[in-house]
């Protein structure tokens, strides 16, 4: 069985992917990071910059996100997608962009 050590606890790997998911949707407030509508059973994470264009699967490129705005966003930029959108926000887009740039080290 694949463990993880979270601070001093070793935890299974399968209760360390739920944490590391479950901190990133609560940093998003339960809400999607694109149309700000609530998650509740339809939550995905999206990789900002996607998989297919080289993004890792870091806390820092993924984000809260409905399976709606996930399927229509895709492998677009991520903001060319956004603000051609209806429900775009300028105050979401500056979220957005203090996430993925922010240090973790």
């Amino acid at each position: 069985m694949d463990h993880q050590i979270d601070g001093s606890e070793l935890v299974p790997k399968k209760t360390s992917k739920s944490r590391y998911r479950q901190r990133i949707l609560r940093a998003w407030d339960n809400c999607c990071a694109y149309c700000d509508e609530p998650l509740g059973k339809n939550a995905t994470l999206d990789h900002v910059k996607p998989r297919s264009l080289g993004g890792e699967t870091v806390e820092t490129n993924l984000v809260a996100c409905c399976l709606h705005c996930n399927s229509m966003k895709s492998s677009h930029d991520v903001f060319a997608w956004y603000r051609s959108q209806t429900f775009y926000c300028l105050t979401r887009e500056i979220r957005l962009h203090n996430w993925i740039t922010r240090d973790l080290t």
